[in-house]
């Protein structure tokens, strides 16, 4: 999840503004936790630009495969 207070008008509100952003992390056999460390930073730094586009909206883009079973477009959740 994402603050989304990304504007000057909501600054002074009260209220919930999340907003999920959907990331995607590649391990490789061998690689370095630093490595993946670097890699998984660069993603979430580039998600940040896009942190405004709604979670429904980018479902509603996307057409995922939907199941009953799992959420659309991920299965792990963390929240910081």
């Amino acid at each position: 999840p994402i603050a989304g207070r990304t504007r000057a008008e909501t600054e002074g509100l009260i209220g919930f503004f999340v907003n999920t952003l959907v990331l995607r992390a590649k391990v490789e056999d061998g690689q370095s936790f630093r490595a993946l460390l670097r890699q998984v930073r660069g993603t979430v730094l580039e998600a940040y630009e896009h942190q405004d586009v709604p979670f429904e909206k980018l479902v509603e883009v996307l057409h995922p495969t939907r199941s009953l079973s799992h959420t659309p477009l991920f299965q792990t959740l963390l929240t910081l």
